[in-house]
């Protein structure tokens, strides 16, 4: 009688087409026939599934409770995407959905794993400070653009104030070298511009330049000293801000 079983099964031949997992099955109440298509059908498996698994003791305790609730959610994604791969028959092809392309990728279901298996605080720190590492730019952005329209301390006014006195006496004489201050500045504002967290370092060996390199400094609201390096002077610029917001007005037309 086994062998007359295995007889009825048995292999499927070259022009026949594999049969599906709800084909085999018996028939149950109220189960969708052959004729509809196989999304309803695999629709409906679905939710009886669903229906019997309300049925099972619920976890208890609001951690186990918040994190049955998150499978919960991710298997309701995961059966739209279902859906939508069953029923490409009469539409167009869909290009993939992020949680689907994730479910795909190795590194992403590792990582993953490892937030599933924390607890519910830890997953709650993690999303806290995803959100906060999304909104730095924005609030880096915010910061330079406020503070150069509508901050009073950055207007040209007020940033040549910042210029030590002794060196705003300097900058008052006729004879300083305007093409050199304005070299200076435009070589701060090019570079200070693309790199704000970049350290400038130039060498130096006259000291009315290095003079002059301060002034600009301070006027940029940079940080700048002078050292020796290999027996020669060397300058070194920083800017201890965030982000590089110059004034509107170049120094070298003020000190005229």
């Amino acid at each position: 009688m086994v062998n007359n079983r295995s007889t009825d099964v048995g292999v499927v031949g070259e022009n026949e087409s594999p049969r599906l997992i709800e084909d085999c099955l018996s028939p149950l109440p109220s189960s969708p026939s052959k004729k509809t298509s196989s999304a309803k059908r695999k629709q409906y498996y679905i939710n009886r599934a669903v229906r019997n698994s309300d049925l099972t003791p619920k976890a208890k305790g609001r951690k186990s409770l918040r994190r049955l609730e998150n499978n919960r959610y991710l298997m309701t994604l995961l059966e739209s995407d279902d859906c939508v791969a069953d029923d490409v028959d009469t539409c167009i092809c869909a290009s993939p959905s992020i949680f689907a392309e994730a479910c795909n990728n190795e590194m992403y279901i590792e990582i993953w794993n490892d937030f599933m298996n924390r607890s519910g605080e830890e997953q709650e720190k993690v999303l806290v400070y995803l959100e906060k590492e999304v909104r730095k730019p924005r609030e880096k952005a915010n910061k330079c653009k406020d503070k150069r329209i509508e901050h009073p301390a950055y207007s040209p006014e007020e940033c040549y104030q910042r210029i030590q006195r002794s060196l705003r006496c300097t900058l008052k004489r006729r004879q300083i070298p305007m093409g050199t201050l304005e070299v200076l500045e435009e070589e701060m504002l090019s570079f200070f511009s693309v790199s704000p967290e970049s350290v400038y370092i130039a060498m130096m060996e006259n000291s009315y330049q290095r003079l002059l390199l301060h002034a600009v400094c301070q006027y940029m609201d940079l940080a700048s000293a002078s050292s020796n390096f290999e027996g020669k002077r060397q300058m070194r610029v920083v800017n201890r801000k965030w982000c590089f917001c110059p004034p509107e007005l170049l120094l070298h037309p003020t000190s005229r």
